[in-house]
């Protein structure tokens, strides 16, 4: 069975749930609401020892392509509004993306790229885990997160559900 749109979006949106389904998310949270799709979201990535741990403040805007349903939330690292935390590394270059992409069969093309800059320089070991295994597994883990039943009928003012 095919997932709604709304529920995609509401998973993202839900900050808070980030560390539920995100590889390397220890927290998030909405700093401030901008309007219906735009946002200011704190999050916190815990990186092994003995790299530091790393954390941005994101602008979080979203679109919806009116002919074909498409969805797409994209996040830029910003500056401001926020002081720095103690321990952590402030990314202050990094972009990512998602896209739902409504198919005719009902399933949603799922999609998710993101450019960061770490700051600092990792060791190989951590940079191939980034790379390999953390996309998969917050893939994994956000397939799942979706199917929640608090998702399920979710309505999103900014998002429009393909008809069928």
């Amino acid at each position: 069975t095919g997932v709604r749109l709304s529920s995609l979006v509401a998973l993202i949106e839900d900050a808070e749930a980030c560390p539920d389904w995100a590889d390397r998310c220890a927290e998030s949270y909405l700093v401030e609401r901008l309007s219906d799709t735009e946002s200011l979201v704190y999050t916190h990535n815990d990186m092994p020892f003995p790299v530091k741990d790393r954390d941005v403040l994101a602008h979080v805007r979203w679109t919806q392509d009116p002919a074909s349903f498409e969805v797409e939330m994209n996040s830029t690292a910003t500056l401001g509004k926020m002081e720095e935390v103690r321990g952590r590394l402030r990314l202050t270059q990094a972009m990512a993306s998602w896209n739902f992409v409504p198919q005719a069969d009902g399933s949603v093309l799922i999609s998710n790229e993101a450019h960061i800059n770490p700051g600092s320089a990792l060791p190989g070991w951590l940079t191939n885990m980034l790379l390999v295994d953390a996309p998969f597994e917050t893939m994994a883990s956000f397939v799942g997160a979706v199917r929640d039943p608090k998702y399920a009928e979710i309505r999103l003012s900014f998002v429009q559900e393909p008809p069928g």
